[in-house]
């Protein structure tokens, strides 16, 4: 159901963007797409909600473009919303929430008010049960993002993990059991963290029995539990997976030979795999791994990052490897002119500057070095490096150049802290889902956010619809009409 939602967002995004047609041709997507889809016995009587909201918005954009024979034809097809019975109700609620869940902060807040009308009349439909959890949690680690999950959350997942044996319903209580056990661990309180964690992985055991040796099941169990990295659950799943040619089970394998196993030559062997298949983060963790096999100044280093800049045009990306090239010639080499070369490609890219100054602030070094590192370590270094190095003998072309990119990067540096938080989250949206605690996860390109050099930086991504990343800007605030 992913697809429908999003489908149903890109065509409200579309209408008061004013791209009527744009917006027709979405929702008629949505209503072709409800119309394949296939309910379970428990959940057939959730279709009239989600017809009615489908052919509702047909006929009003249709109504909009002045389609006369197509609005009443619609109109009559759909079921009057003073005839649904509480569930259909409680339906059309949770479709909601789902809605402006795909908006940045204020459309969590949103979708929990609707969530919680949608349990408050079906307090034991599981799906509404995982919506509600999702929201919660967002909700809650945006005021604090170490807030242990409420009780009231560890009663739903405890009802969930007993009751359900949908995957996506069991993986939804693991990521609340592992969040708990995370918190636990990180205010020092071993014996919970221990016990949440075990939880967890007793969940995430029982879902590989039941996914019988499904390989799409198995692939999303391993990429969607922290508890895989339990070794008694890797090597289950290392075995039924170790002949798929998946690169984001590569990635994914690559990551846990690295940094759980230590076994460099395996996860160099994944990374490159996953690399191959033009998995960007594959390719980001194939260069820390070389770094770790050979020196970095014998290894092709900024060679290869340059290749990488060639192969993912996405300024978001680049961000990315031109701040690893930075760090190269900030600590490996001294070479002013191709620093300050690549100083000016960052500055260049179209992209805002928030998160330019967020990725410089938040960025760990792909090689050792020998000295603490934190957050903004990076920043403040290059930051002096650039002010000693514009008073050097530059012709007067190249003064020109540097000047020019000391004032952009000068603009960057301005930005205060608030701005990456509130700006950030905006620009982000259409990309990936909201950063959170999973970020000790999957350790995609070296972000790091905690003032610790030891700290696991990790993500779960989140993959849109090509369509809704072209044409809806989730960054304003969401339309509750």
């Amino acid at each position: 159901m992913v697809r429908f939602y999003l489908q149903l967002v890109a065509s409200y995004e579309l209408y008061n963007s004013k791209s009527y047609k744009e917006s027709y041709l979405e929702i008629q997507g949505a209503v072709k797409y409800l119309k394949k889809c296939k309910f379970d016995k428990l959940n057939v009587q959730y279709f009239d909600a989600y017809y009615h909201i489908t052919q509702a918005t047909n006929a009003y954009v249709a109504l909009t473009l002045k389609i006369d024979s197509e609005k009443y034809k619609l109109l009559n097809d759909v079921k009057h919303i003073k005839y649904f019975n509480r569930y259909e109700k409680a339906a059309i609620y949770a479709v909601k929430a789902k809605i402006f869940m795909e908006y940045p902060h204020e459309g969590n807040e949103l979708a929990l008010k609707f969530v919680d009308q949608a349990r408050s009349l079906d307090s034991i439909e599981p799906e509404w049960i995982v919506i509600w959890l999702k929201a919660k949690g967002r909700v809650r680690r945006y005021d604090d993002k170490f807030e242990t999950p409420d009780d009231d959350e560890i009663d739903a997942v405890k009802m969930l993990s007993t009751t359900q044996s949908k995957l996506h319903i069991l993986i939804q209580a693991t990521h609340v059991y592992e969040e708990a056990g995370y918190i636990k661990k990180m205010t020092h309180d071993y014996n919970e963290s221990n016990r949440f964690y075990k939880l967890a992985s007793d969940i995430t055991k029982r879902a590989i029995e039941l996914a019988k040796g499904d390989t799409k099941q198995l692939i999303f169990i391993l990429l969607s539990s922290y508890s895989s990295y339990d070794k008694s659950i890797m090597s289950d799943l290392i075995a039924k997976l170790k002949n798929i040619q998946n690169s984001r089970v590569d990635n994914f394998l690559g990551f846990y030979y690295l940094r759980h196993e230590k076994d460099y030559v395996k996860a160099k062997i994944h990374f490159t795999r996953g690399k191959d298949a033009g998995n960007f983060n594959s390719a980001m963790q194939l260069i820390k791994v070389e770094c770790l096999l050979h020196s970095v100044n014998s290894f092709p280093y900024v060679q290869s990052l340059n290749m990488m800049y060639d192969n993912f045009p996405t300024p978001s990306r680049r961000l990315i490897i031109l701040t690893h090239i930075l760090m190269y010639y900030n600590f490996c080499e001294n070479n002013p002119s191709e620093m300050m070369r690549y100083l000016k490609m960052y500055t260049d890219q179209e992209i805002d500057d928030t998160l330019k100054l967020r990725c410089l602030a938040y960025t760990w070094p792909l090689f050792t070095i020998n000295m603490y590192f934190e957050l903004n370590t990076f920043l403040n270094i290059l930051s002096e490096n650039v002010k000693k190095i514009i008073n050097n003998n530059w012709s007067l072309e190249e003064k020109q150049i540097i000047d020019n990119t000391f004032e952009r990067f000068n603009k960057i540096l301005k930005l205060n802290n608030n701005d990456i938080k509130i700006n950030v989250a905006n620009k982000t949206t259409a990309h990936k889902k909201h950063e959170s605690w999973r970020k000790q996860r999957v350790d995609l390109s070296e972000n790091k956010s905690n003032k610790s050099h030891r700290h696991q930086s990790n993500s779960k991504y989140f993959y849109r619809n090509t369509i809704l990343e072209k044409n809806v800007d989730l960054a304003k605030k969401p339309s509750t009409n």
